[in-house]
């Protein structure tokens, strides 16, 4: 598989991209960075955010690097399409122009800081720029395949629109801090100091105000700097509150900087390091960066008790409670006096961190939402209508969602869809009973690896089932709809799924739809209903295509005022509305897909408003 990491990223600050790189690696796959470093913190960005007079600076800065991102994906493009596009850490706004220059390609966003959050954490509670930047993180959702978020407690932050496209993997470590482990100081003799460290960012989340409280206490306690050195390192926010929570001590050294190339090996050069002890909301809801690369560097960590951090932590870090400096002091009194507990830590949290915390275990849970690796083939891909283009990013949502082995699609038609279904699946089989559409949807399916057959689902082997079984707009033309179900329903095998697509709202019934076979129309709670009386359970049931759709359909109803298709049979009307005002030639693909991606764009800004629906639906059983 070949994966492009994409983005404005920075893996020497944010190394996160950095771990899912080599994970992606270690597993065998190529990964290709194109990637355009946009030279700003994570602090630097929110404040800019935060303060609208400043983003033009931003605006400025994001466009000279999307514009070498430009050139440098089109060069990659000319190899053929990636598999997949990883958007890395703070890809707010990079999701969007990657889901533009890599069309038809599965977007990854590495979703670890909402940016409302984030605002709220350093300060800022409500306001117009905190709706605003909820915006931009909804935006940022909406554009992408697949969301990678740190842990469920951002999950569940996820609005549940988008659930389904959300996988959790925890942030990890890259390989220079396992290096740096490998390396890491002795444990302390009897007379020597135990050495604490902390780096970050001095933001309330850290609580380095906490962290100085702490150091205050065990200066007044006799913890002196024979038994306890601490070094804190970075600048911040909160660094004037906490040197000013901790005193005049001799057993602290501050350090503004130390650059990234250099920091695992510092931290391997001490005994303990600390995490966060924050009270904020934020604080509760992540396992930050320094936890995971302090035990990869050897280091015993002492860290909030929060959730996420015992989730992944286990028995094998000491806990105290956010906030609270006298627990955080005592935890480091008994760290300093009782050797033997201290080395039993540190050699538990390297390996917890060897078994969970490197990129091949990190990239785990990802691989099983990445695409199947699509067939290749010099064929063009068949053009789809407008609606058809419309649908389409639903209907290819939910087959990566399911990611199912085996794909039966129903009515295919000429194949449009089909022919693009075939790259989500190893193995596709369309059924077509009109010989006409079947002639060519089979080149244009099987030359793409698929099969496609002459005949009716009902003409398959009664004990074949499938992972998957697909039809789109062909429900609406069966009389008995709810034994079509049922019919469908022995096809899919327990635990499978259903994915369909048919008209919306009865009342919009209209000379179209009589001219093309239509029995009816439906709503969405009448389709679950018909689903859940077949031995379905509704995943998804969703209404699409505003506002264009209501365009499409007027046109339709006058086309079909004036045509003599009406005077067919049902079957004969039912054949022929696969063919009818098919597209068919490369400009007029061209055409559709240029100027229907505005309307996609803005379909997925305003779901559930349309005259079409898409269903995604689980056998029970």
């Amino acid at each position: 598989m070949r994966v492009v990491a994409f983005g404005t990223y920075q893996a020497d600050s944010h190394p996160r991209i950095q771990v899912l790189i080599e994970g992606l690696r270690t597993r065998g796959h190529e990964v290709v960075e194109i990637n355009e470093p946009l030279g700003l913190t994570t602090a630097a960005r929110v404040s800019m955010l935060l303060k609208p007079w400043t983003v033009p600076v931003l605006a400025v800065k994001l466009v000279a690097r999307w514009g070498r991102l430009i050139i440098r994906s089109r060069a990659e493009l000319r190899r053929g399409r990636p598999d997949a596009v990883l958007v890395g850490y703070l890809g707010h706004f990079d999701v969007h122009l990657a889901r533009l220059l890599f069309r038809r390609t599965p977007i990854v966003l590495d979703h670890l800081i909402f940016a409302a959050g984030t605002a709220i954490d350093r300060g800022r509670r409500t306001g117009v720029v905190v709706r605003a930047l909820d915006l931009v993180d909804r935006w940022a959702l909406a554009a992408a395949d697949v969301i990678v978020l740190d842990t469920e407690e951002h999950r569940d932050q996820v609005p549940s629109r988008w659930a389904a496209r959300t996988v959790v993997a925890n942030v990890g470590a890259d390989s220079a801090w396992f290096d740096a482990g490998r390396g890491a100081v002795a444990d302390p003799g009897e007379d020597e100091p135990v050495k604490v460290v902390f780096f970050g960012l001095f933001t309330p989340l850290q609580g380095a105000v906490v962290i100085g409280g702490a150091l205050a206490i065990l200066r007044s306690t006799g913890v002196d700097a024979s038994r306890l050195s601490v070094t804190m390192i970075g600048t911040g926010q909160d660094l004037a509150a906490a040197r000013a929570a901790a005193g005049a001590s001799a057993a602290v050294r501050w350090i503004d900087w130390v650059d990234p190339a250099d920091l695992p090996s510092v931290v391997a050069s001490h005994h303990v390091a600390l995490g966060i002890f924050g009270t904020t909301v934020k604080g509760a809801q992540v396992v930050p960066n320094k936890v995971y690369q302090s035990a990869a560097a050897g280091c015993a960590v002492v860290t909030s008790d929060t959730g996420p951090q015992r989730r992944m932590l286990g028995e094998h870090a000491d806990f105290v409670p956010a906030g609270d400096a006298a627990r955080l002091a005592a935890v480091l009194t008994r760290l300093s006096t009782d050797r033997e507990l201290l080395a039993l830590r540190r050699r538990e949290a390297r390996a917890l961190a060897l078994r969970s915390f490197g990129g091949a275990s990190v990239i785990a849970p990802l691989m099983d939402r990445l695409p199947v690796v699509p067939t290749t083939t010099s064929a063009p891909v068949a053009p789809l209508t407008p609606r058809g283009a419309l649908r389409w990013p639903l209907i290819k949502r939910a087959m990566r969602q399911t990611r199912p082995r085996t794909t039966l699609e129903i009515g295919c038609g000429q194949g449009a869809m089909g022919a693009r279904l075939v790259a989500l699946t190893p193995s596709f089989t369309a059924v077509e009973p009109d010989e006409d559409s079947f002639h060519i949807a089979r080149d244009r399916i099987q030359a793409r690896g698929g099969t496609v057959l002459n005949c009716t689902s009902d003409d398959l082997p009664a004990d074949e089932t499938f992972d998957m079984v697909c039809a789109f707009e062909v429900l609406e033309h069966l009389k008995d709809d709810e034994g079509a179900l049922a019919d469908w329903a022995r096809k899919v095998r327990p635990g499978g799924h259903l994915v369909l697509s048919v008209p919306a709202w009865q009342h919009m019934f209209g000379t179209w739809d009589k001219a093309v076979g239509h029995y009816r129309r439906y709503s969405p709670d009448e389709l679950s209903d018909k689903l859940r009386a077949s031995g379905f359970e509704p995943v998804s049931v969703g209404l699409y295509g505003w506002p264009l759709a209501f365009v499409l359909e007027a046109i339709r109803n006058r086309v079909a005022d004036g045509s003599t298709q009406m005077e067919d049979s049902a079957a004969d009307q039912t054949a022929q509305s696969g063919r009818w005002m098919q597209p068919t030639k490369r400009l007029s693909a061209l055409v559709i897909t240029v100027g229907i991606f505005p309307f996609q764009v803005l379909q997925r800004l305003v779901p559930g408003k349309g005259n079409g629906i898409v269903a995604l639906a689980r056998r029970i059983g």
